[in-house]
């Protein structure tokens, strides 16, 4: 289904510039409020955001829709049919036996624990950031959503946005080789990446090790650097997580 959130989602997902920080503004704020959107009035999306009314409008208008009241009514209504829909899908689903189904190099009660530990983190932060390449970040866009839906606001990281991360923070990394957390810790300091809470999805066993673990968990994937098996296990983990989380802290 092709939901309202879903097409704004696009738009952050893949703003690759910062060519107009409004539009980029008035999304991200939908995303962090995206479940009391039902009971949010514009004046007070303007108070909050300092976009002015006449950039808010041309912003609706760009999804299609000619005022706040029509734009409204199909963002939370589609959050309802979204709700609906992974109510339905996850009847007989058990994240136990998705675990067991999976590619792993543990027992199924260790991968069990581990994403336990992991959705328990995801629960206690106040946003979620993935850092990744492009391709790995498409896959995760189900994943974004469904938190969004569940009232934990995801998105993903932009090189050209000023972000530094708290002990609030849950960061999501995705990389076959690890070199993609290994170079953006060295590279961009400032983010502070280290005061989140982190886990490390790849396939190189090295940094699961005590002397090389740069992030509070690791989940590593059997291969060596085989990108189309890795991104069907990222599909697989992030399924996983999902199902979890809606089971344990959701309907929990």
């Amino acid at each position: 289904m092709n939901l309202l959130l879903s097409r704004i989602l696009t738009y952050l997902n893949g703003t690759l510039f910062n060519v107009n920080n409004d539009y980029y503004v008035l999304s991200r704020y939908i995303v962090f409020h995206y479940v009391d959107f039902e009971d949010i009035e514009l004046d007070e999306i303007l108070k909050e955001t300092g976009v002015s009314k006449e950039v808010a409008l041309t912003y609706f208008s760009l999804y299609g829709y000619a005022t706040f009241e029509e734009f409204k009514a199909v963002l939370v209504n589609d959050y309802y049919t979204r709700l609906d829909q992974i109510r339905a899908r996850m009847l007989g689903l058990d994240s136990k036996q998705l675990i067991h189904d999976m590619q792993k190099d543990c027992s199924d009660e260790e991968m069990f624990a581990y994403i336990s530990k992991i959705c328990e983190s995801i629960d206690q932060s106040d946003r979620v950031i993935l850092f990744g390449a492009l391709y790995p970040l498409c896959i995760s866009v189900e994943l974004q959503t469904d938190l969004i839906t569940f009232g934990k606001p995801v998105i993903q990281y932009h090189s050209w946005e000023k972000l530094e991360l708290t002990d609030k923070d849950f960061a999501i990394f995705v990389s076959a080789t690890g070199r993609a957390m290994r170079d953006f810790m060295r590279i961009k300091q400032e983010v502070h990446v280290e005061n989140a809470t982190s886990i490390l999805i790849t396939q190189n066993k090295v940094y699961a090790t005590p002397e090389h673990q740069m992030s509070d968990y690791v989940i590593t994937l059997p291969g060596r650097f085989d990108g189309i098996n890795f991104n069907y296990q990222i599909m697989t983990i992030y399924d996983v997580i999902r199902v979890h989380y809606y089971q344990q802290y959701y309907i929990g």
